[in-house]
């Protein structure tokens, strides 16, 4: 029984002796506060709401002097069903033809807002 009366006593003491530790600490006052320099804030700042969007594509193709004698061309086809597994980015590019020349360029832009 004594054991248990000693830790009752610790218990509703510690609590006790925190409040009092605490009491002493003051809280800073709006004088006491210090305003932050603006040459900090350009360092730190979330550059919210700036809009700039860059986009260069180059694609350079030179397609000369080509020659077909009896050429065969096919035919080709979208048919259902084609991009039932497709996700994210993807392109598609279609050719029936001969010396054609194909360039493509993918341009993403992401806009993130905080909303």
């Amino acid at each position: 029984m004594k054991k248990i009366s000693n830790i009752t006593s610790v218990f509703t003491l510690f609590p006790l002796l925190m409040l009092i530790a605490l009491s002493g600490t003051a809280k800073p006052t709006i004088d006491e506060i210090t305003p932050v320099l603006l040459g900090d804030l350009e360092q730190e700042r979330g550059m919210g709401g700036v809009v700039d969007v860059t986009n260069n594509s180059h694609l350079e193709a030179v397609l000369t002097d080509n020659y077909n004698a009896n050429s065969v061309t096919g035919n080709n086809s979208i048919d259902r069903g084609s991009f039932n597994d497709a996700s994210g980015v993807f392109s598609i590019i279609q050719n029936t033809g001969n010396n054609v020349i194909i360039q493509e360029s993918t341009i993403i832009t992401v806009t993130i807002a905080p909303n």
